[in-house]
């Protein structure tokens, strides 16, 4: 039960873990292949290319998830203690927006990706999916944020 629980908490973390070190073993492999055995693995460079785009986008969710995004809040604080919350509200309202986006054109993208890979021979609708499927955790976790954020702003309201 702690293994299904850990890995449920911990899906987006393991998921690009599990990507980037399966791109570091293709590379590696490949890179030996090429230069020992002046044989290289064909599908190794797609791969990683492909794996990469799985780990930037999962990695944004974590950054998302852990609050660890870069912000440059010097000008908030520079704000009356009252306001600094609306703007975070405003800000994580921005979030929201932009993981809408997101979604909707990552959707579109994922649904015209119809052809399959050169030398994977997977769909490409697999490999884009990461963009839809990203921005739908994205947008839970800003949710979970402008909730955070609405309430502080509340209670902020009343104490003032």
């Amino acid at each position: 039960m702690n293994i299904i629980r850990f890995s449920v908490k911990y899906f987006e973390e393991i998921l690009s873990g599990l990507f980037m070190v399966l791109m570091f073993l293709a590379t590696f492999a490949n890179v030996v292949a090429r230069y020992l055995f002046n044989s290289p693995i064909q599908w190794a460079e797609e791969f990683s290319r492909y794996a990469f785009i799985w780990v930037v986008f999962l990695g944004a969710v974590v950054c998302t998830k852990q609050k660890r995004h870069i912000g440059i809040d010097s000008l908030v604080r520079t704000l009356p203690r009252h306001v600094q919350p609306w703007v975070n509200l405003a800000a994580d309202f921005l979030t929201l927006a932009l993981m809408v986006i997101i979604i909707w054109y990552g959707g579109i993208l994922t649904w015209r990706a119809t052809q399959v890979t050169a030398t994977l021979n997977v769909p490409q609708y697999i490999i884009y999916i990461v963009v839809p499927a990203s921005g739908i955790l994205g947008f839970l976790y800003s949710l979970g944020d402008f909730r955070c954020h609405l309430r502080e702003a509340l209670t902020e309201r009343q104490v003032t």
